[in-house]
């Protein structure tokens, strides 16, 4: 193929790419449905702004990031899902995260060489998406430490509350994840110097940190992982079990490692109304019974959040 690639310098020589197949055939697609006259890939509008400087031709990931990050933002009430904090964001931020973390699924490496465009002889293509997947130990100990800093941050609050003697959990893991919290308030009583130091959030963030060095932070559930209770492990080969949750096949109301507070709750809501929602319409009865025993298991938890807002 023979094409230019801007990126904002018109300046820059026309260049061979070789390509496979099949992305040949979506080229020619697109230079026949593009609007514009010398790019293939253009926006669908053409005068769509960026920085207040006007029209622009192609493609700019950092504005569709910045829309996505907007819209979240304005629809939490109606998601449940968390503020995203204001940030510079732009896709090279993801590429070396996004392929470490897919390398682990199945299949990954096809997929992964197909997203970061490996398109040669397959064998090489293999082994180029390999290394570029690898799980680098650097980067490794930085993801881990981000991840449990992160996690750890989100408890202050909940060990604060937990101090004042409050349940702040609810869930088959509840009673866990209390006593961690009770321990990491139990050393700063003992300690004079900790006792002295309790105005400082980032004492406490250490603490809950080695303390909940496992925990996953989820949108519907908190996963305090452990291998031989997971029941996320049934839906993986036994050669697989036990190396990382399987979020994806998370059961929240019946796994023990699994723990919901106050900050799950409006999406367990939205789901109950979307169920009774469902059942007005005109169902299959195997789609309806499936649908009434969801909607059983789903008030069976929302019904726990009653009891944390009594003791809040």
């Amino acid at each position: 193929m023979k094409s230019k690639e801007t990126k904002h310098d018109t300046s820059r020589p026309r260049q061979l790419w070789w390509v496979i197949e099949p992305a040949a055939k979506a080229i020619a697609v697109a230079e026949r449905v593009s609007w514009h006259e010398t790019h293939v890939f253009a926006s669908l509008n053409s005068t769509v702004s960026r920085n207040g400087q006007g029209g622009r031709a192609g493609f700019y990931a950092g504005l569709d990031i910045d829309f996505f990050i907007r819209t979240v933002n304005a629809t939490r009430h109606e998601t449940g899902l968390e503020e995203i904090p204001d940030a510079h964001v732009r896709p090279h931020m993801f590429r070396k995260t996004m392929s470490i973390i897919a390398s682990q699924e199945p299949d990954a490496e096809i997929a992964l060489g197909i997203q970061l465009k490996h398109a040669t002889t397959r064998a090489l293509a293999n082994r180029t998406t390999q290394q570029y997947g690898r799980i680098d130990s650097k980067w490794a100990k930085e993801f881990d430490t981000q991840l449990q800093t992160a996690a750890a941050q989100k408890l202050v609050a909940l060990l604060k509350g937990r101090r004042s003697g409050e349940t702040i959990a609810v869930g088959p893991g509840a009673a866990r994840f209390h006593d961690g919290l009770d321990k990491v308030n139990a050393a700063i009583d003992q300690s004079p110097t900790l006792r002295a130091q309790l105005a400082d959030d980032r004492l406490e963030i250490t603490l809950l940190r080695d303390e909940f060095a496992n925990l996953h932070l989820g949108t519907i559930n908190h996963c305090l992982w452990h291998a031989p209770t997971a029941q996320c492990q049934n839906q993986l080969p036994k050669e697989q079990r036990g190396k990382a949750p399987l979020l994806g096949a998370c059961q929240p109301s019946r796994c023990r490692n699994s723990v919901l507070t106050l900050a799950h709750e409006r999406i367990w809501r939205l789901e109950e109304a979307d169920l009774v929602r469902l059942l007005k319409m005109r169902l299959s009865k195997p789609l309806r019974e499936q649908t009434l025993a969801r909607l059983a298991e789903v008030r069976g938890t929302t019904a726990q959040f009653e009891t944390l807002k009594d003791t809040v």
